[in-house]
């Protein structure tokens, strides 16, 4: 199997729209526990962002999930 070039979503971000983006998302709705399936790589990959910036992983993939999403529905508004 090919590996793809990870693209990083948020390059045209600076780091302080990334941490509006991130600290937004964790203001919203209470929390519903899910299980999501990872590759291996993406959850070690996830696990070093999320150290480097002193937050818990799973902090991480929920903003990134609704910074991800807002972009999205930002992106269909045009």
């Amino acid at each position: 199997m090919a590996k793809m070039k990870y693209r990083d979503p948020y390059e045209h971000m600076s780091d302080e729209e990334f941490e509006h983006d991130f600290f937004a998302a964790l203001d919203r709705d209470r929390l519903k526990p899910v299980s999501l399936r990872l590759p291996e790589s993406v959850l070690a990959r996830t696990r070093v962002v999320a150290e480097a910036r002193g937050i818990p992983y799973q902090v991480l993939i929920k903003a990134l999930i609704e910074s991800g999403l807002n972009q999205l529905e930002r992106a269909s508004d045009r």
